[in-house]
């Protein structure tokens, strides 16, 4: 009986133990670290050491890349003895080692360079990051000439052992980092060095990147941020990324990318302080594609399924062959070889919902129709609109839209009609923003809610005398220019 129940406690504490381990965790990956992967030696260095670290339980080899006469390695433990003739020559020889797991799986590349027998400086460290507060590092510095120290800072002082340096930082007062240059000077005809020593401050801020990257397929970044202060963030008027908070972690998603690159920023505040971090994502490069991809955003946004005429098959590519059967009521044509997209005739198409911005992206764009879609259009006038620097008519007459004629407008320098009567338009007309369409001859602005005079540059328009002022100047009832005609 007592023999039972000492198996069945076995049995329970090794049913325990296994129920404990998770049965999703992935076993940590092993790994192959370098203390560092080039190692540097005077000419006459005959031996050297490089520290190897491994995890995950993996054995490692090492073997010498292209066999040098000169050179030899051997495994000693976690660490590698390099054995070296001394190089009497005066230029510099390098022989590299590669250490390996014993499955070939993980590798590592160590290069070894032994100088000439020339003057030379060695500084195994040229950056050194200090905690706060007081902290200390150790620069291994050798050389075949006298060498010396300067530093201009007052908190940062060495004891030098040999070829071995211990730089000692005090303890810095002030809130932000600070920085020091230690030189290290030699001899004629040696070029000296330096080593640039920074050191936190009281207020402690750590981030891991500035720059988050995507490209067009899109993904999720992590912003890792450590610090004793409490902060905040905010994002730019970006909408294409969005940011979630978790603890001292921002993680940025950015979704697939079927336009041109696009850009951000997320903002950190603590205190005083405005760290940035620039949020890029690749894109379409312009062309076909992303002609193709702008009719599909200009579709959902403005209710596409209802349109009248031939459907839309918007899984079908974008040619001069196929417009008319798939892409009812767009235009192509060559331009440089490419089909490109060159007019948009949507006049009387049941067009609801408001401009996508993406439509600025029809770089080659000539003709824009939105007239007579019984005032269904809602918003205002995309500002990309005035990236259309091709554009030579553009008609938005009974459509619905509201807000002021966009500034953006005056980069529309090859526009010869532009028809904008009859919808909810608003506010005073720009200046200097018609004087820059020179050969406008055609202008239709009425019946809309425009005020205020109209700009002085329309009154010296060289195409002034073609217009129309009936056709521009009678508004909505309770609105209307305050000089018109001109």
């Amino acid at each position: 009986m007592k023999r039972t129940s000492i198996f069945s406690l076995i049995l329970l504490m090794i049913v325990l133990v296994n129920c404990s381990k998770d049965p999703n965790q992935a076993p940590d990956k092993p790994t192959i670290t370098l203390e560092r992967d080039v190692y540097e030696y005077l000419n006459t260095d005959r031996t050297g050491t490089a520290a190897i670290t491994v995890t995950g339980n993996i054995e490692w080899t090492v073997e010498t890349l292209a066999e040098q006469s000169w050179f030899g390695v051997v495994k000693k433990g976690d660490q590698l003895e390099f054995s070296m003739e001394e190089n009497a020559s005066l230029y510099d020889r390098v022989a590299k080692v590669k250490v390996s797991s014993t499955d070939k799986s993980l590798s590592k590349i160590i290069v070894i360079k032994q100088h000439g027998n020339t003057p030379t400086l060695i500084v195994d460290k040229t950056a050194l990051k200090f905690l706060n507060p007081g902290d200390n590092a150790t620069v291994e510095i050798r050389s075949n000439m006298s060498w010396s120290l300067t530093s201009t800072a007052d908190w940062l002082t060495w004891e030098i052992n040999g070829d071995q340096v211990k730089l000692i930082a005090t303890a810095n007062p002030a809130e932000g980092e600070r920085s020091a240059i230690v030189t290290v000077n030699a001899d004629s005809p040696i070029f000296n060095q330096t080593i640039t020593v920074t050191q936190k401050g009281t207020v402690e801020f750590d981030i891991n990147t500035k720059n988050v990257q995507f490209t067009k397929d899109g993904s999720s970044v992590d912003v890792l941020i450590t610090t004793n202060q409490q902060w905040n963030y905010v994002t730019s008027t970006a909408p294409w990324f969005t940011v979630v908070r978790d603890g001292g972690k921002l993680t940025v998603t950015a979704p697939k990318n079927n336009f041109i690159d696009q850009s951000g920023t997320i903002t950190i505040t603590y205190g005083a302080i405005n760290v940035v971090v620039s949020v890029k994502q690749a894109g379409i490069t312009t062309g076909n594609e992303l002609d193709k991809q702008v009719l599909i955003a200009i579709y959902n946004s403005m209710g596409g399924a209802n349109w009248t005429g031939t459907k839309w098959n918007i899984t079908a590519p974008l040619t001069e062959a196929t417009a008319a059967a798939s892409w009812s009521g767009v235009v192509v044509a060559k331009v440089n070889g490419v089909d490109r997209v060159r007019a948009l005739n949507f006049g009387a198409k049941n067009l609801k919902g408001p401009i996508p911005p993406q439509i600025g992206f029809l770089s080659e764009l000539v003709t824009i129709d939105m007239n007579n879609n019984n005032q269904q259009l809602t918003g205002t006038i995309p500002a990309t609109m005035g990236n259309l620097a091709n554009l030579t008519a553009l008609t938005l007459s009974r459509s619905g839209l509201t807000g002021t004629i966009p500034v953006e407008f005056a980069n529309l320098t090859k526009l010869t009609s532009l028809q904008m009567h009859t919808s909810n338009f608003i506010g005073p007309i720009p200046a200097n923003v018609f004087s820059k369409m020179p050969n406008l001859n055609s202008l239709e602005l009425r019946l809309n809610n425009f005020t205020g005079p109209l700009p002085a540059d329309m009154a010296t328009h060289p195409k002034k005398a073609s217009w129309n002022f009936a056709n521009i100047c009678p508004q909505n009832t309770g609105f209307g220019f305050t000089n018109c005609p001109l």
